[in-house]
């Protein structure tokens, strides 16, 4: 499939396309299933750069009011995903993330009776009210339990993993009282096959390995959800869409799903552009586009005046910088 097209069909299904847009926060996330939400801020640009009127206060506001879950989900890395799709996700992700973070908590010393222990006192603390992560580390001290560095990080996720903590206002933590209750009962393979729905009509046209890295899922897993979908040469689709691509620069955010949704980034992010917009340790910085390729890249601004071209009225409406 030639980039041209693979890039005018991925600009319309990532909703970076105008006529793509959509009205509210949780739709965006919603549509793409799950989004990369590894820096707190920028993942709220993510989402905005995709609403028709984009605005930081919409999307915090969608979070706080848990319209929209942040934690740990892909990979074992946090993520932006709709309290729609909390227990369905969270149940087939799950295993996921244990089996990565299992080693780890064993190497740190967190056995199941520590584990234990930690899920009931912190089932009971949160049960009262939102708490912070400070708070929520003091209380872990004042029971003995890990409450600092990479093991209090562990816990976290476990603790994320296995229902008992979620995302609160203002980037603290809560119970899951307030999350839908599942309306639909999902079998594993009806789970799987969501996923890759959401991924491709998000993402596509995608490779296998583009949605096994995106997901974490098996590749056995991942060729059963992708059976039925429409494939040109080794790319999925979704339905094709020939999209004109505006050829004014866009600004994304960092760890944007334009770049860090696909295994091979090399049709959007030249081997020029690798170092600066990707670092050793993993981090993605904000870049900007022209024509879906990688031309540039930004740091956030504290004044409207550093945001110098027509590129930047969008998040300059975002931020409420007007």
């Amino acid at each position: 499939m030639e980039p041209k097209k693979i890039i005018e069909n991925r600009f319309f299904n990532q909703k970076l396309a105008e006529s793509a847009w959509v009205a509210s926060p949780e739709e965006v996330v919603f549509h793409f299933g799950a989004m990369q939400s590894q820096n707190y801020s920028q993942s709220l640009w993510a989402v905005g750069s995709r609403l028709i009127t984009p605005s930081e206060l919409a999307v915090k506001k969608a979070i706080d009011n848990g319209e929209i879950i942040r934690t740990w989900l892909l990979r074992g890395t946090i993520h932006l995903f709709s309290a729609r799709d909390y227990h369905w996700m969270m149940d087939l992700i799950a295993p996921t993330i244990d089996k990565i973070c299992r080693p780890h908590r064993k190497k740190l010393g967190l056995t199941e009776e520590i584990l234990s222990k930690a899920s009931e006192v912190v089932e009971t603390f949160v049960a009262k009210e939102v708490v912070t992560r400070k708070e929520l580390a003091n209380h872990l001290a004042e029971n003995n339990l890990p409450n600092a560095g990479i093991p209090f990080a562990q816990l976290l996720v476990y603790l994320s993993s296995r229902k008992i903590i979620c995302s609160g206002p203002n980037e603290t933590f809560r119970n899951i009282e307030l999350i839908p209750k599942q309306t639909h009962i999902f079998t594993r393979e009806e789970a799987v096959q969501e996923l890759a729905k959401r991924y491709l009509q998000s993402h596509a046209p995608a490779t296998l390995k583009d949605f096994c890295f995106w997901s974490g899922l098996t590749v056995t897993d991942a060729k059963m959800a992708l059976a039925n979908f429409t494939k040109e040469d080794e790319f999925y689709l979704n339905e094709l869409t020939k999209n004109v691509i505006s050829t004014r620069q866009i600004p994304l955010a960092g760890f944007d799903e334009w770049i860090i949704g696909y295994k091979d980034r090399s049709i959007v992010l030249s081997e020029a552009w690798q170092d600066e917009i990707i670092t050793k340790n993993g981090i993605f910085r904000p870049a900007i586009i022209s024509d879906g390729q990688v031309v540039g890249k930004w740091e956030k601004p504290k004044k409207q005046i550093e945001l110098q071209g027509e590129y930047w009225d969008r998040y300059i409406q975002f931020r409420n910088m007007l």
